[in-house]
């Protein structure tokens, strides 16, 4: 076995550039609410809710991304024996892009033809296809398009792995994937590590997503099962038997008539696997050590927005589902990780050939007949198999924060990983000189924020070095929201205002007005404010329309997109915006320009209703018109049938 590392050409999107505004009371996906069914047992509800974070900080959003599309070069690296050829991208997450099967000449993973981020996961960006890597907080890890470190270390019988590992920021834990190849298998130990002398919340999930063409059928060795849908702004967890949910086999997973996870409960006693089986018997075989108990199903299902999700993280209409594998029985849970500890487990990927009548069958027959296909692949879950002996140099550099985090930790963050001070960029520069007393300079920062930092440490260094300018008081006021200290914050960007007036200042006051006061109107009077500071910052203006439709400002918000920056007026989130501000006033006629189906949303949001709701919003006007009485007597259902919503305007999961 071997590795390259090299460079691999995608059709790629542009990422832009990653949001100023920092995360305050803004981000629902992490505020989602979770309904939990009577049919969960004490025992299954324990970690139900724990963990769950407050704000994405010291994160940014990463939302600048387009969906025009040209050939671009990643890094990567590449494990090749006879057996199988395995191609991670170590610039976007470590991805796990391809896994191809060279006996059959099959790929054993849905391998996505395009690098298209959409708004799906903790930081807004995500992509489908390959295996995806999820660590400390539910969701798409904040890494996910991310670069990691990258390495080749060597095992104590002289055999090569890839070694790939960050810092995370949120949890402030180190994680590394080493990866390689023994026979037809491909094998995957990932380690965990909490320096910290404080237990934290931990989560771990591999995401593996496989083409639905195949008529995949999903095989695991469990009897019950939980499900879990998101509604609007919320989801509801319940549980059932295997394999029937609403008269539908789940297990085959092309029946869905809508989006939704299921979480198989393998019993404790049980072997932990997965596989994903198309009607030719041919398929992927998951199998892992046994601490990694969990296993899902997603399928966006058989509705339009579904298909049209597909379609849209895709490129094409190309439909795939995800298996994954997880340290828990759901993905709305973490787990205490002790302070000054290590997990670990390994995980094995290899093609799996069988009977194809057997598969399409009874369920637990089906079962049966797999378990015993995986027997004989558990002999490589052996954990002398990672033992290293040496390492290479680091061919590939992550970020960083971690070299940033061991100059201010008592503890030396990682056992087994290093993260070199040369890591360090222009985003820790001023952190790094804080260290050393150096204050905060306020110098070009009403242009660009590089970044932002969390915790005490930071807090108590900054208040200790300040000098008083409005920058100082911007970033105190940020640390000060992210530890919960709301007045504080609120007292900070107030101070910082009235130092150097600064449209960061005055919005993230505006947030903290309307999102946490609930004063709105207050909020709005802000964002306006900044938004005059600021006139040609995009995230900032969808907020200033956000606020402004909050209180039925609408024709203030179509004033100040009439006299705005042609690249403000070009942005689709800000055409919906305005649409439907005109569809409120009753300008259906206005509406219909910017609500149509060549409006493309780059950042609509898994879940998110807003094109929809403003469809029907506009068009019960229409119809209301057309036959002469009161937009509010026409049900839902009427309008729609009237006037359905298009294909390119509908990503309704449910």
């Amino acid at each position: 076995m071997k590795i390259v590392f090299t460079d691999f050409e995608i059709m790629s999107a542009s990422m832009g550039n990653d949001n100023i505004l920092p995360d305050i009371h803004n981000n629902k996906y992490i505020r989602s609410s979770v309904n939990v069914s009577d049919k969960l047992s004490e025992e299954d509800k324990k970690f139900v809710g724990y963990g769950m974070i407050s704000t994405l900080l010291p994160y940014k959003v990463q939302d600048d991304y387009t969906r025009s599309r040209e050939i671009k070069k990643y890094k990567c690296a590449i494990l090749e024996n006879e057996y199988l050829k395995a191609i991670f991208v170590t610039e976007l997450g470590g991805r796990l892009w391809s896994l191809y099967d060279k006996k059959n000449e099959k790929e054993l993973l849905y391998r996505n033809d395009v690098f298209q981020p959409a708004n799906l996961a903790l930081r807004n960006a995500w992509f489908s296809g390959g295996i995806e890597w999820n660590v400390g907080i539910k969701g798409h890890t904040p890494l996910t398009v991310s670069p990691l470190f990258a390495q080749k270390v060597y095992s104590q019988n002289g055999n090569e792995i890839l070694k790939m590992y960050e810092y995370e920021r949120i949890r402030g834990i180190v994680y590394s994937i080493y990866a390689t190849l023994k026979d037809d298998v491909l094998l995957v130990k990932v380690c965990i590590e909490n320096s910290k002398d404080s237990d934290v919340p931990m989560y771990w999930w591999s995401n593996i997503a496989l083409p639905e063409d195949r008529n995949i059928r999903v095989i695991t060795p469990a009897e019950e099962m939980f499900y879990c849908a998101y509604e609007k702004d919320g989801y509801v967890l319940s549980k059932t038997k295997l394999p029937y949910l609403e008269e539908r086999d789940i297990t085959f997973a092309n029946t869905s008539n809508r989006s939704r996870d299921y979480f198989f409960k393998i019993p404790d006693e049980e072997n932990k696997w997965m596989a994903g089986i198309g009607e030719n018997g041919y398929g992927l075989i998951e199998f892992s050590t046994i601490n990694l108990k969990g296993r899902k199903l997603f399928v966006w299902g058989n509705g339009i927005g579904g298909r049209h999700w597909n379609a849209w993280l895709t490129g094409k209409s190309k439909n795939y589902i995800e298996v994954q594998a997880g340290l828990l029985r759901t993905q709305l849970e973490h787990f205490p990780m002790e302070k000054n500890s290590e997990i670990s487990f390994i995980e094995g990927f290899s093609p799996i050939t069988t009977n194809s009548e057997s598969i399409s069958g009874d369920f637990y027959d089906a079962s049966n007949n797999v378990r015993t296909k995986v027997a004989d692949k558990y002999k490589y879950l052996d954990e002398s198999t990672f033992k290293i002996s040496k390492k290479d140099e680091i061919v590939y550099y992550g970020s960083g924060w971690g070299a940033l985090q061991n100059k201010i930790d008592k503890n030396v963050i990682s056992k087994h990983c290093t993260f070199p001070d040369d890591s360090m960029t222009i985003e820790q520069k001023e952190w790094f000189d804080l260290t050393k007393d150096i204050p905060l300079s306020s110098d070009g920062k009403e242009d660009i924020i590089y970044s932002y930092v969390s915790g005490e440490y930071w807090k108590n260094k900054l208040e200790k070095t300040m000098k008083g300018n409005w920058y100082e008081y911007l970033q105190l006021g940020i640390l000060k929201y992210e530890e919960g200290d709301f007045c504080g914050s609120k007292s900070c960007f107030e101070k910082s205002i009235s130092i150097h007036p600064n449209a960061w200042a005055y919005r993230n006051l505006a947030q903290i007005k309307g999102n946490i006061e609930k004063d709105i109107i207050s909020a709005s009077t802000d964002m306006e404010k900044a938004a005059d500071l600021k006139n040609d910052y995009i995230p900032l203006l969808i907020e200033t329309a956000t606020a402004l439709m909050r209180c039925e400002k609408y024709e203030k918000w179509i004033d100040r997109y009439n006299s705005s920056p042609v690249n403000v007026k070009n942005n689709g989130r800000i055409k919906m915006l305005t649409g439907a501000c005109y569809a409120f006033l009753g300008e259906t006629d206005k509406a219909k320009e910017f609500i149509n189906e060549k409006l493309v949303v780059n950042d609509i949001m898994e879940g998110e209703y807003s094109l929809s709701e403003i469809w029907h919003e506009l068009y019960s006007r229409v119809l209301a018109k057309e036959r002469k009485v009161n937009p509010s007597t026409l049900s839902k259902e009427e309008v729609l049938k009237s006037y359905p919503i298009p294909f390119e305007l509908d990503f309704r999961m449910h």
